[in-house]
């Protein structure tokens, strides 16, 4: 039987102690009941770590009936206690009757006790962490995962083109760009900007008649004082005096497209990014198909419309672009959209992390009555629930709960689309 947690919530939610405990459910004979404990590793006293803790017991206490002698407690214990390091901090939860952790909202935290809780078996579940290292190693073109007790229940927030570029980089393996900026709200702007920080290189070939514009007005400069009013009537007599860095630059047309490849294909380019006007993205989608030039084609949002796949037709097969993680850290996107009101009924606070934490107490609640029935012990049971956590998938409040090989959550990241038969379809990760 379930039993109701709107006071304990409310307590929680404002506990400030080093640890704090909480029965989620009673063996009927507590004197031969087994001790399973979910250790809430939080900085205590925090909005976030206050709302994680609150989060994961109400998932917990709505997803978990009685266990059949076992008695199930959450302790929450304070990640920033100055009188021991974070390491002996996990070895103390291992030590103990723990069947899970949640926690590991810095990576500091993460970093300092997956090894010890993977040594042990021990599953550890962060609603918080998104980086890709901790579930997929160091190498991107060779992921291995770390710790296989290792679990993000977390739904990250990373753009799409940020996305796109470490795709191109890591597993396209192309390290020159040529970027067009055919409008697009400042899209363009944007990949450039990512694709340096994943260390390619960008070449702006929309800026070509910038440049000679650029070259014609310091001609001017040195005739006379006014030779500034000319350059810019110059300018705007080219398009639409629109400024583009420190020159001002014509809208990029379709008559531009062929000159463009041409100067992406002489500095060897191994993928062209196209945002703004459909008519453009679909002319340089056709120039790279009728020349049979080895360049991958990459896109904004355009690429996603209607208007380009028409004008494009096949030339358009194998374009990448990237879409919004179908996942909501904040919740609302599941099947449940109570949880926000029943957060607040307890007079607790979901903060960042309390969505992801709510799923992850679900998730656990139906784990906890496959693994422990049989176990000998806690620690008995731990591997078992790896196993069991590793294997489940439902519709959460935050969308679908389920993980990649990895123990990453699928559909947290943007997703990597390409036309495949004349259709989008998701690019699966390696």
């Amino acid at each position: 039987m379930r039993r109701p947690l709107v006071a304990a919530l409310a307590a929680l939610a404002g506990a400030a102690s080093m640890t704090s405990c909480g029965m989620l459910g009673r063996a009927d004979d507590e004197d031969t009941a087994k001790i399973a404990k979910v250790v809430v590793l939080v900085p205590q006293g925090t909005a976030s770590g206050d709302g994680v803790a609150a989060a994961l017991r109400l998932g917990l206490d709505e997803s978990t009936d009685e266990i059949s002698g076992w008695t199930v407690e959450v302790e929450v214990v304070d990640d920033q206690s100055e009188d021991v390091t974070l390491d002996e901090r996990a070895s103390e939860i291992v030590d103990d009757d723990a069947v899970a952790v949640v926690g590991g909202l810095s990576t500091e935290t993460v970093r300092a006790v997956q090894p010890v809780f993977d040594a042990a078996s021990l599953l550890f579940a962060s609603p918080a962490d998104t980086a890709r290292e901790h579930t997929r190693g160091a190498d991107p073109d060779a992921p291995l995962r770390p710790y296989e007790s290792y679990f993000q229940t977390s739904v990250g927030d990373d753009d799409p083109l940020e996305e796109l570029a470490r795709h191109v980089v890591d597993s396209l393996d192309v390290s020159t760009v040529a970027v067009i900026d055919a409008g697009g709200e400042h899209e363009a702007d944007a990949f450039a900007g990512a694709f340096r920080d994943a260390e390619g290189e960008v070449l702006r070939v929309d800026e070509r008649d910038a440049q000679q514009n650029d070259d014609a007005a310091d001609d001017d400069a040195a005739d006379d004082d006014a030779a500034d009013d000319d350059a810019a009537d110059d300018d705007a007599a080219d398009g639409d005096g629109t400024q583009d860095g420190p020159a001002r630059q014509r809208e990029v047309t379709v008559d531009d497209v062929g000159a463009m490849i041409d100067e992406a294909r002489s500095n060897e380019a191994g993928a062209v990014f196209v945002s703004g006007a459909a008519d453009v993205a679909a002319a340089v989608s056709d120039e790279i198909a009728r020349r049979g030039v080895d360049m991958q084609l990459l896109g904004g949002s355009v690429l996603m419309s209607d208007a380009f796949m028409a004008e494009a037709g096949s030339s358009a097969e194998g374009a990448l672009t990237a879409v919004e993680s179908e996942l909501s850290a904040q919740g609302g996107s599941g099947q449940d959209d109570g949880f926000a009101a029943r957060m607040a009924d307890a007079g607790a606070d979901p903060g960042p992390y309390g969505a992801a934490a709510y799923d992850t107490g679900v998730a656990l609640g139906t784990v906890l009555e496959r693994c422990l029935p049989s176990a000998p012990s806690a620690s008995g049971a731990r591997e078992g629930c790896v196993g069991e956590f590793a294997e489940v998938r439902f519709e959460g409040v935050t969308g679908e709960f389920a993980f990649d090989d990895y123990g990453g959550r699928v559909g947290a990241a943007p997703a990597i689309m390409r036309i495949r038969d004349g259709a989008w379809a998701r690019v699966e990760g390696p």
